[in-house]
C-alpha cells in the first residue's frame, strides 16, 4: 500500500511507499551522514538539513519504483552534490567513512514511516473490509454515502465532520492505492499522534548515536580482552 500526506494539512511534505524488490548482488557504496560528538550528540548542519528536506520531496515521487539500493544511491548523489562534510570526531574510529551512520539514519527514518503506515492501515482495517464487501459492490460510492452524504440511508452521524473527512480520504486512498496520509490525527492518536519531520530526524539521529556508541563499546571490550 502506498503512502502519502494529506494535501489539506500543513504537516511534513514527506511521503513514502513500499520499495521495489532489491537489486540482486548490489554493492552500492553508502553515503555519509555528518556527525559530531563533541557534546556526545549526532547532528546535521542546517544546510544539510534543508537539502535533506528537499531530497525527501524528490524521493516521494519515485519511491514506489525504487529499490532500497536505488534510494541509497540517490542519497549518495545528494551528499556528493551538496558537499556535506563529516565533522572529525571519535566516531571515525569505528565508522571512518560515515557509511554506518548514514545507513542507520535512513533505516530508522524509513522504519518510522513504515510503522505509521502500518498503524494507519490497521486502524481503518474494519472500515476497509466493510467497503470492500458493501452490498452495492461499488466501494467508492459506499464510502461517499457513509462519510460524506447526510442524505444517504447509511450515513455515519456518530463521527465528527473532521473525522468523517479523514476516514473517507484514507479509505479512498486504500481502495485506490494512491497512498494513505501519514499525519492522520485519529489513526495515530493512540501512539502519540503524527510525528513531525523534526521528531523523526531526532529519533533517527539517536539511533545513529546508539549504534556508534555500541560499536565503540564493542571495540573497547575487544581491546580489554587482549
Amino acid at each position: 500500500m502506498n503512502i502519502a500526506l494529506n494535501s489539506n494539512t500543513r504537516m511534513s511534505t514527506l511521503r513514502t511507499g513500499h520499495f521495489a524488490p532489491s537489486r540482486p548482488e548490489s554493492a552500492a557504496p553508502a553515503p555519509t551522514t555528518s556527525t559530531a560528538s563533541g557534546n556526545d550528540q549526532i547532528s546535521i548542519s542546517q544546510e544539510g538539513q534543508n537539502e535533506l528536506d528537499a531530497l525527501a520531496d524528490k524521493v516521494a515521487a519515485k519511491l514506489n519504483t525504487m529499490t532500497k539500493e536505488d534510494f541509497m544511491d540517490m542519497v549518495d548523489q545528494w551528499r556528493s552534490e551538496n558537499q556535506i562534510e563529516l565533522v572529525v570526531d571519535p566516531y571515525r574510529t569505528v565508522d571512518p567513512d560515515g557509511s554506518i551512520a548514514n545507513k542507520t539514519y535512513f533505516e530508522s527514518y524509513l522504519s518510522q514511516l513504515e510503522d505509521s503506515r502500518s498503524t494507519i492501515e490497521s486502524y481503518y482495517a474494519e472500515a476497509y473490509k466493510e467497503a470492500l464487501s458493501c452490498p452495492s459492490g461499488n466501494s467508492l460510492s459506499f464510502i461517499s454515502g457513509k462519510y460524506l452524504c447526510p442524505w444517504s440511508g447509511y450515513f455515519d452521524e456518530h463521527m465528527s465532520a473532521n473525522q468523517r473527512q479523514w476516514t473517507y480520504a484514507q479509505l479512498r486512498s486504500m481502495l485506490t492505492g494512491t497512498g494513505v496520509a501519514l499525519n492522520d490525527p485519529y489513526a495515530l492518536a493512540a501512539s502519540g499522534g503524527p510525528k513531525t519531520v523534526e521528531q523523526m530526524d531526532q529519533i533517527a539521529k539517536q539511533a545513529v548515536k546508539d549504534k556508534l556508541d555500541a560499536l565503540i563499546q564493542e571495540r573497547n571490550m575487544s581491546k580489554n580482552q587482549k
